[in-house]
């Protein structure tokens, strides 16, 4: 009788569950693991209780790292580091897997927790926090520009950076080549195939700051005067800052040329970035007066360089 009824329904009661809802009790157990292990397992001190530091003196340097050396014996979190490794591929996978883990109360903080002693749990907590589906708004401050965009699987900001080159130099809206087809599948693929014997070296166009850089002109400081905003390259992106509920960034000349080997935090996890919006200079410069707390010039001030070139 059973076999008939499920022939009838033509397997409908079969179905694979979602992914993400099947692993909900999963991670609530990880959840619960992660934060037993954060309590019986309180972070160690030296003898004299000093902060991270070095000492000149050999000896003394040998004395403090055989105090902070953990006992020889069995990893006391290998069970839990192989918990953590069982459901990474399905967060990499899955961006509805990831917003179920961050709905999870209290998993991303007990990851955070115990990063520092696990390199799993790093990991996890590094994961979860990586942007899905949210905005970032990039102003040009020179120009009167700004684009908002959203982003998906993105790590750090030189990978934002290059598939931002990749969207917008394709479209039009940035000088310069295309990003070869090479970086661009290694900044956006899931498991990207690196082609032997081939450079994997990106060259930086602009220089990202944050909104704490503008003046109260709408300008932002040039070269190295900018310094203490930039965003480095090897930042999360998660780091950049929210206003009014989207991530900002600003564009600048860079500095320096700057090169890096191209690495990605998460090779496994696919990376998108969409546009979205194209702002005007009025909407442009109402953005940046919000930041300053003024309202700023529709035009941008002219830089010193060019005013004394147009004056010889």
């Amino acid at each position: 009788m059973t076999t008939d009824l499920a022939r009838a329904a033509g397997g409908r009661g079969t179905a694979a569950p979602d992914p993400a809802f099947a692993a909900l009790p999963r991670l609530a157990r990880l959840r619960d693991a992660l934060a037993a292990a954060v309590r019986n397992n309180p972070p160690s001190r030296g003898r004299w209780g000093e902060p991270p530091v070095f000492f000149f003196d050999p000896a003394r340097q040998a004395q403090l790292e055989a105090d902070r050396r953990p006992a020889a014996g069995p990893d006391r979190f290998a069970d839990l580091a192989a918990a953590i490794d069982a459901e990474l591929p399905e967060l990499f996978a899955s961006v509805e897997v990831r917003r179920a883990a961050r709905a999870v109360a209290g998993l991303s903080e007990a990851a955070a927790a115990l990063a520092p002693r696990l390199p799993a749990a790093r990991d996890l907590a590094d994961l979860l926090a990586v942007p899905d589906d949210e905005a970032v708004l990039v102003l040009d401050p020179a120009t009167r520009t700004g684009l908002r965009l959203v982003v998906r699987g993105v790590a750090d900001v030189d990978q934002f950076q290059l598939l931002f080159v990749d969207v917008l130099a394709g479209d039009g809206w940035l000088p310069g080549p295309p990003l070869p087809a090479r970086l661009r599948a290694a900044c956006r693929d899931a498991d990207p195939v690196i082609p032997a014997g081939v450079p994997m070296v990106a060259e930086a166009r602009f220089q990202f700051l944050r909104p704490s850089a503008v003046r109260p002109d709408g300008s932002v400081p040039a070269g190295f005067r900018g310094s203490d905003h930039w965003v480095w390259g090897h930042q999360s992106l998660a780091s950049v800052p929210r206003i009014d509920g989207e991530r900002v960034l600003l564009l600048a000349e860079p500095a320096f040329p700057r090169t890096w080997e191209i690495g990605r935090r998460f090779p496994a996890m696919a990376a998108e970035l969409r546009l979205l919006q194209v702002l005007g200079p009025f909407q442009v410069a109402e953005r940046l007066g919000r930041i300053v707390g003024r309202p700023v010039p529709l035009r941008a001030p002219q830089p010193e360089r060019v005013r004394q070139a147009k004056a010889a």
